[in-house]
């Protein structure tokens, strides 16, 4: 399976048309050393035989110049370089023994082209060491020449005693016979043993033409053994054999110079385990060390070159194991740091340091198993923090978070806990607390550390304030239940107002249960359609007394518990944001019934979140078109709070260009400008029924002065008013005498049904239409 998987890869990355010429020059080249004769000498004298080798060669060479012509300037290039010398090497001395088959010898009589041959080897060791990654420090680098010391020892006991001893023990009279035998084995074998480690230390782009070269140098040690021995007295090898070595070395050599490179990547799970093979290959060297020993012990033929070599191996791994524990306690040190600050990280907020969620939740747990004592838990929440993101940025949003963490943990003390629940809600702890008064007074301190200024770095100052639920236990019990207890109390505290704190009491559990179910019910009722009405209130002129238009109002007949009015669920529509589509619904049937009733004028609530929706004002056009109604009989109301919002003024400006009208409701109680009611002409304004129901009680001068002064300013800046909350005629017969030219309430009409509406005062039938079809 693997040679199968190498050779797809080989087919993959190296030309077809180089891999058919290596094959047939290959393939020829072992068939001639087979097929022919052996001369005198020992080797194959046959010119077919030497030019299939020189093909290789010339494979091999232009490989290698044309991938160090493509390489920068570096380490790469450079062992290209060095693969092209090794090659130069080999074709030198192809070459010869091609013009003079009497050199074919090359473990014979010195000649001057033993030099070149010696070369191969040298050079291309060279070049796959160049290719190998550079150790990443002094250690690693110790520990590579550790390892290269044992496996070079290893390699030279085992080829000593194999292949070069006999030539040792032979005695040939030719001194330089031997001593070139000796070195062309020895840098066979060296050459083979540093490519090993080569190939373990390569860049993944080339480790396949590393591990060629290792095979090539493997096939080069094995040709030159074979040869070698043919020169012992009483040895035989076939001569065949030691050509086909060195023909496939160069068929190999020439594949791996044309294999292009692989992509560098990061190891991931499923890349191959080369560090084990890295860690254990000095070890594996031991293995035929200890089979020589064991041999020459058995033969009692052990000399002194077997018993220094092994010396030398045993010395270098035990050094080299003492190194590797020192090293191995120090990465399990290490190792152990980083699941302290894992653990750390995991239960710890990175931007405050405080506690998480899931350590809050931990420490809870583990402190519940302790001796129970009264604990008081807080949950604070920053007021409006989205503002200081939306307006000052997130980098100051978050300095201002980092403030806020340190002091509250600071309000704790050392025995309290203090956390980041999630975004811009902390969670505190206190332990061992006294009555609910004196917990209720630490909190009061810490929301008053939290409204200190908090300095910026551009040297300005943010102020920002905060709510509080609070959760008070004889005992800590269940964690979670106590967190919920004290959210369900700051939610009841941001409902009151913001920047104040609330104790947690049994009922706030039932209305917040009451809450989600009035919100699951809202998503039934929206998708099912149906239960939701339209009640349209009259407006009336209060100069002509005739129908001007008229409000609506959405009611809700819930199937459990029958009809419910705006107040019992329009807040949990607008906080889960099912007030848009419940909104939408509302503006539909609106125009529908203000398109039955010629002239009529029909005003919708507009809630912030539906202002803040960017569907809106497409919406209205579309509804507008629906139901042919003209854009001036549609009138948008807004509270008068939004106004101070700029973005607000320019959703309300897009209204107004689509030629409806825009109402400011409850009008005097909010905090809006008159430059920003300049921003919107013809509006209408409408008083807040709270200045009309004191107008005709004995204290109602107060109220007379405040309306009349709204009228004023409502009729120099060219707006029309509207008095809200007409319950009396003397209500009535005031806003008239104070110039209020549209009146609303249950003296001039209830509201009533949209049909009933439309069937007592208009002249059409309600036609209600959904949205048009792509």
């Amino acid at each position: 399976m693997s040679l199968r998987w190498a050779a797809a890869i080989v087919s993959q990355r190296v030309p077809m048309r180089i891999l058919q010429l290596v094959a047939v020059l290959g393939g020829l080249a072992c068939l001639m050393a087979v097929l022919r004769p052996a001369a005198a000498g020992g080797s194959v004298a046959n010119v077919t035989l030497r030019l299939a080798e020189t093909g290789l060669v010339l494979l091999a060479l232009w490989g290698a110049l044309r991938r160090a012509r493509r390489t920068p300037p570096g380490p790469e290039r450079a062992g290209w370089i060095s693969l092209g010398g090794a090659a130069v090497a080999a074709l030198v001395t192809t070459t010869a023994v091609t013009v003079d088959p009497q050199m074919t010898a090359r473990l014979g009589t010195p000649t001057v082209f033993d030099v070149p041959s010696l070369l191969v080897a040298p050079l291309a060791i060279v070049g796959v060491l160049l290719f190998a990654r550079p150790p990443r420090d002094r250690s690693q680098a110790g520990r590579i020449l550790l390892d290269g010391i044992a496996i070079g020892c290893a390699t030279g006991l085992v080829g000593w005693y194999l292949v070069l001893r006999p030539f040792v023990d032979a005695g040939l009279e030719a001194t330089p016979s031997r001593g070139l035998a000796l070195a062309y084995l020895g840098c066979d074998a060296t050459a083979m043993a540093l490519g090993l480690l080569a190939l373990l230390r390569a860049r993944r782009s080339l480790r396949w033409t590393v591990a060629a070269a290792v095979i090539a140098l493997t096939l080069l040690l094995v040709s030159d053994v074979g040869r070698g021995f043919q020169f012992l007295p009483g040895h035989a090898a076939p001569a065949a054999l030691t050509e086909i070595g060195w023909a496939l070395a160069l068929a190999i050599f020439a594949i791996g110079a044309w294999i292009a490179p692989g992509a560098e990547r990061s190891r991931g799970r499923g890349a191959p385990r080369g560090w084990l093979w890295w860690l254990t290959l000095p070890y594996l060297f031991l293995m035929p060390v200890a089979g020589v020993l064991l041999v020459a012990a058995i033969r009692g033929d052990a000399d002194v070159p077997m018993v220094a070599g092994s010396a030398v191996i045993i010395a270098v791994l035990g050094f080299r194991h003492v190194v590797a524990l020192h090293e191995n306690a120090g990465l399990t040190h290490r190792l152990a740091t980083s699941v302290r600050e894992l653990e750390h990280r995991a239960e710890h907020d990175e931007l405050t340091g405080l506690l998480n969620r899931s350590g809050l939740i931990g420490s809870l747990d583990r402190l519940r198993h302790g001796e129970g004592k009264p604990v008081a838990l807080l949950f604070v929440d920053v007021d409006r923090f989205k503002g200081i993101n939306d307006t000052l940025g997130h980098t100051v949003g978050d300095a201002v978070l980092r403030a806020i963490g340190e002091r509250l943990r600071y309000s704790i003390g050392r025995d309290g806990l203090a956390a980041r629940f999630a975004g811009d809600e902390f969670v505190l702890l206190l332990t061992d607390v006294g009555s609910p008064a004196e917990v209720l007074a630490r909190a009061q301190d810490a929301l008053d550390l939290v409204e200190r200024p908090i300095p910026l770095s551009d040297g300005g100052e943010v102020v920002v304030t905060a709510s509080a639920g609070v959760a008070i236990n004889d005992r800590l019990g269940d964690g979670e239940s106590m967190v919920r207890e004290a959210d369900l109390a700051m939610f009841e505290a941001k409902q009151g107002g913001r920047a104040r704190i609330q104790l947690f009491e049994e009922g706030l559990r039932e209305r917040s249960l009451d809450r989600v179910r009035i919100e699951q019910d809202l998503r039934r009722a929206l998708y099912r359609r149906g239960e939701f009405e339209v009640h349209l209130q009259p407006l009336v002129d209060l100069e002509s007394d005739r129908l001007w238009g008229a409000e609506a109002l959405v009611r809700w007949r819930h199937p459990a518990q029958g009809m419910l009015l705006p107040g019992r669920f329009l807040s949990v529509a607008e906080e889960s944001g099912l007030i848009v589509p419940l909104g939408y619904l509302v503006l539909s049937e609106a125009c529908a019934a203000a398109a039955a009733i010629p002239g009529l004028v029909v005003s919708v609530n507009l809630s912030p979140r539906q202002i803040h929706d960017p569907g809106l004002v497409p919406t209205v056009a579309d509804n507008l078109a629906l139901h042919g109604l003209p854009a001036e009989r549609l009138c948008l109301e807004v509270t008068e709070d939004v106004l101070v919002d700029d973005r607000t003024i320019g959703v309300l400006e897009d209204l107004r260009a689509l030629g409806t009208r825009v109402a400011i409701d409850d009008f005097g109680v909010g905090a809006s400008s008159l430059k920003q009611l300049r921003r919107i002409p013809g509006a209408l304004v409408k008083i807040d029924r709270s200045f009309v129901s004191g107008l005709d009680s004995d204290e109602g001068h107060d109220d007379r002065v405040m309306v009349k002064a709204l009228v004023t300013v409502a009729e120099q800046l060219g707006l029309e008013v509207v008095a809200e909350g007409i319950e009396r005629p003397e209500q009535l017969a005031a806003v008239r005498e104070l110039g209020a030219s549209i009146g609303q309430g249950w003296l001039l009409g209830h509201p009533q049904r949209a049909a009933a509406f439309v069937t007592a005062a208009g002249s059409r039938p309600l036609v209600r239409r959904g949205p048009r079809r792509a």
